[in-house]
């Protein structure tokens, strides 16, 4: 497969849903990833996972994230219609939460490189001539097995790699070490830099030591524009609009008390580091309805317009 973008808007479990994703497409990211989603309950026919899979048509091309440990269950679940909609799949062996890796999904493969080829040869099998990611950490404590393990996804069919630049017990903390990048680079397989990338500094030299391009994760809450500023693409944002389109293009799907809900956490990012946004987000977390969530940031920016509007 030959990696034609450079930047992936990373898969965040309750953050990149389809309103999301379909906002920071229109800030020229290249590919986008849904949350990650249980292929066993993908396989079960669980309701609210194949939900999570709702996707707006703008939003291509655009990569499933599963997880799993089971090859025959994630082979079949990349079969299911919701999945297959989707131009790709990527495979979450990088995930540290407790709860995922006490099951053996996410970043528990590290420990078994075998049972790990043997998912994403499953699932390769499965999507035939779809591209095939997987996204996986340094390691657990250390990142002695990281090169291995990137020779590992290519011999097993996968197409490229993201790799998270700590290691599991570092969990979100501390800082990303890109120290092995230029060997990992060299694993015969492209590679997708992720961890503390936010500017276009850090975006040219990571392309400079190696990598195909960059996934920002955490960096694009609230700045969905951060990926033209890493191509250095012109961008003009609205953020009152941003807001008000993302959460009426979850409500066409979701009732209000779920839309609210989601929008919350969106609305905290949109408006961090802003002067007087504390006070608007705690009235935000306190309501129950859209407009009690959109008329605070009303409000916020009719107070504050220079806030509003941003462009390079």
């Amino acid at each position: 497969m030959s990696v034609d973008f450079t930047t992936i808007l990373a898969p965040m479990a309750g953050y990149t849903d389809f309103a999301f994703r379909s906002v920071c497409r229109d800030y020229g990211v290249g590919l986008t990833v849904t949350e990650m989603v249980s292929s066993k309950a993908l396989v079960m026919g669980n309701v609210l996972s194949r939900r999570m899979l709702y996707r707006q048509p703008n939003d291509s091309p655009a990569f499933c994230q599963i997880f799993g440990h089971e090859p025959s269950v994630m082979a079949a679940s990349v079969q299911i219609d919701e999945v297959a909609a989707y131009e790709g799949v990527d495979i979450n062996m990088g995930c540290p939460v407790r709860k995922i890796v006490g099951s053996g999904d996410g970043s528990a493969l590290l420990e078994d490189p075998r049972l790990a080829s043997q998912c994403i040869s499953a699932v390769k099998r499965a999507i035939g001539d779809k591209p095939l990611s997987v996204k996986f950490r340094l390691g657990v404590t250390d990142s002695d097995g990281a090169v291995d393990f990137a020779k590992m996804c290519a011999d097993s069919g996968a197409n490229f790699i993201t790799v998270h630049f700590r290691t599991r017990k570092q969990m979100y903390s501390g800082t990303a070490d890109y120290a092995l990048l230029p060997q990992i680079a060299k694993a015969g397989i492209p590679v997708f830099a992720n961890g503390d990338v936010a500017t276009r500094e850090q975006y040219l030299r990571l392309l400079d030591n190696g990598a195909s391009g960059v996934a920002v994760g955490r960096a694009a809450l609230g700045r969905p524009q951060i990926f033209a500023e890493l191509t250095g693409e012109h961008y003009s944002i609205d953020v009152l609009q941003t807001i008000e389109r993302q959460a009426n293009m979850l409500l066409q799907v979701f009732c209000e008390r779920v839309t609210v809900n989601e929008m919350k956490k969106h609305i905290a990012a949109y408006l961090k580091g802003m002067r007087g946004g504390k006070s608007v987000v705690t009235e935000v977390m306190n309501a129950r309805t859209l407009e009690q969530i959109l008329t605070p940031c009303r409000q916020f920016f009719d107070t504050y317009p220079d806030f509003r509007r941003k462009q390079n």
